[in-house]
């Protein structure tokens, strides 16, 4: 295996390395966590529908996404600590579409995609070359680990965790709030979190600056056990066409996503800047979210196919 190959393949598991630990049985009604209450103060409840309402016209205005990015990487194991960097693509677009290419020095690393329903990663970077194929995705949080080679990149590059990461998701109804323990902050609009589920076992517990954007979005399962962390900034106005340029989406150009660390160890950080994000389509492909059309153009030596169950994390 190649040094790029295998680097990234270690810093990504490790980011999502504090999710191998067994799921709780999620609850009924409305989310709710240890770290704080959900509250139902008629003041925040009216302020954050606001919020919330611009929230999702912004995210109805970033349906397609694309731009290209580096993706830096920070990690320790048994020989010190690392970093390693690589350049990527992004594409994201409707229906749970997307992919996400990782390059080093111009060779291909790894292909991540989904047509909304499956979802799949390429190895490409090393002898043989390889294809996961993880089905029936969508009941699976962001940093969730389950069955199948190349689960922890997965996890973590999808186009549903990166529209959930990055804040790019629509809230649905039926959010919660909550009061925040660690204090509002600095930018930050109030001490609450909007606490919306994101799969049957975890919630996103979003974080809003004073300018109604994302500046944090935490993975968390039922419970309060945090999964994953990302922090959001350098906002930039993504192009639509036919759209005047004060319309334009914000997007976050710095994305760090940290892991949760292990006894002993430095959590790993992947951080993902992207380089002028349009909320186009220039260079997206339709067969980009077409298996049998990435199968042919990238032809693996090997395909493995995975049923995703709810029960996977808890057993690894």
């Amino acid at each position: 295996m190649a040094r790029g190959e295998r680097a990234l393949r270690t810093a990504l598991a490790l980011v999502v390395a504090g999710t191998l630990q067994a799921c709780a049985t999620p609850p009924s009604g409305a989310p709710t966590s240890s770290a704080g209450p959900v509250v139902d103060a008629e003041a925040a409840k009216a302020r954050f529908a606001e919020i919330v309402a611009a929230h999702n016209a912004r995210s109805a205005r970033l349906e397609s996404l694309e731009s290209r990015a580096s993706l830096e990487l920070r990690y320790s194991d048994a020989d010190g600590e690392h970093f390693d960097q690589c350049e990527a693509d992004v594409f994201l677009a409707s229906g749970g579409r997307g992919a996400l290419r990782a390059t080093k020095v111009g060779n291909n690393l790894l292909w991540v995609g989904s047509d909304g329903k499956r979802g799949w990663i390429f190895r490409l970077e090393r002898e043989p070359t390889s294809l996961t194929v993880f089905e029936d995705i969508g009941a699976f949080a962001p940093g969730q680990r389950f069955a199948g080679e190349g689960s922890a990149e997965f996890s973590l590059l999808s186009p549903s965790a990166v529209r959930t990461i990055a804040g790019f998701g629509a809230i649905p109804d039926g959010y919660a709030l909550r009061a925040a323990t660690d204090g509002a902050g600095a930018g930050v609009e109030s001490a609450f979190d909007v606490v919306t589920p994101v799969s049957a076992a975890a919630d996103a517990v979003i974080r809003f600056a004073k300018s109604g954007l994302p500046a944090r979005v935490r993975i968390e399962r039922r419970g309060g056990e945090q999964m994953l962390s990302a922090e959001l900034s350098e906002y930039v106005a993504a192009q639509v066409e036919n759209l005047a340029q004060g319309a334009w989406p914000q997007v976050p150009r710095r994305i760090v996503v940290t892991g949760v660390a292990a006894a002993g160890q430095k959590g790993a950080e992947a951080r993902l800047y992207l380089d002028a994000p349009i909320a186009m389509t220039k260079r997206m492909k339709p067969r980009f979210f077409v298996l049998d059309d990435l199968v042919a153009q990238l032809r693996p030596d090997s395909i493995e196919h995975v049923v995703a169950s709810e029960g996977d994390d808890a057993r690894r």
